[in-house]
């Protein structure tokens, strides 16, 4: 004896819009209970929520641009060859300064961070403290980092890069196209604090149409 066809509990009408209602829910994000869906032979994937990262941005507000270098005339006297002049080191083994007359056969005569030397109040290891072993004369522009005068400690990002990298590479545009530029680096410490508060920079061409004439500080800020 043959078996009845066994008949579909909704009719097609009824399936379809089912079906479809289903489906919209979806769209809308509204959950339909899985014993439903699967009644009607429907699978709906969820949207997951998006993860939300939380960003750390530096509050350093940036470098603060002052106006022209303030270079006495008897500073921008010229010379044949360039030089670089580190100041003394404090009693609590600061560094406290550098002046230099940049010439183009200077670029790229400095040296890389000496990894012997520990500026004060440098920890080593970017994570978690940010430190850098920071020229005062860039090492791009001749500064030596074999010589604890030239030397500070700054936090790597964002002041010694980019903040600090963006001016020098504005001075070694100049040399590149055969200026001579007089310059001076001061980084300033609040009391005994052995990290400084802010780095000073100045630089002004000596060339007749230079383009470089700039008095920046920078906050040695995270």
């Amino acid at each position: 004896m043959a078996r009845k066809k066994q008949k579909p509990p909704f009719s097609p009408a009824i399936m379809l819009v089912a079906v479809l209602l289903i489906l919209v829910l979806g769209v809308f994000g509204v959950q339909v209970p899985d014993t439903i869906q699967e009644m009607f032979g429907v699978h709906t994937q969820q949207q997951s929520k998006p993860t939300t990262t939380t960003s750390v941005s530096s509050t350093n507000p940036g470098p603060k641009e002052l106006g022209p270098a303030t270079f006495s005339t008897n500073e921008l006297t010229d010379s044949k060859s360039g030089w670089i002049d580190y100041h003394s080191l404090d009693s609590l083994g600061r560094a406290t300064g550098a002046e230099a007359l940049l010439k183009p056969a200077m670029v790229n005569t400095g040296t890389s961070a000496n990894k012997d030397i520990r500026p004060p109040g440098f920890i080593s290891g970017l994570d978690p403290t940010n430190h850098s072993r920071g020229h005062l004369i860039g090492r791009q522009l001749g500064g030596s980092g074999d010589d604890a005068r030239n030397l500070t400690t700054l936090y790597q990002t964002p002041v010694n890069t980019p903040f600090m990298t963006k001016y020098e590479n504005q001075v070694r545009q100049a040399l590149d196209k055969g200026e001579t530029i007089r310059y001076r680096v001061t980084p300033v410490y609040e009391g005994t604090e052995l990290l400084c508060k802010q780095i000073d920079i100045e630089a002004k061409g000596l060339n007749k149409n230079t383009t470089v004439d700039f008095r920046v500080t920078i906050l040695n800020e995270k």
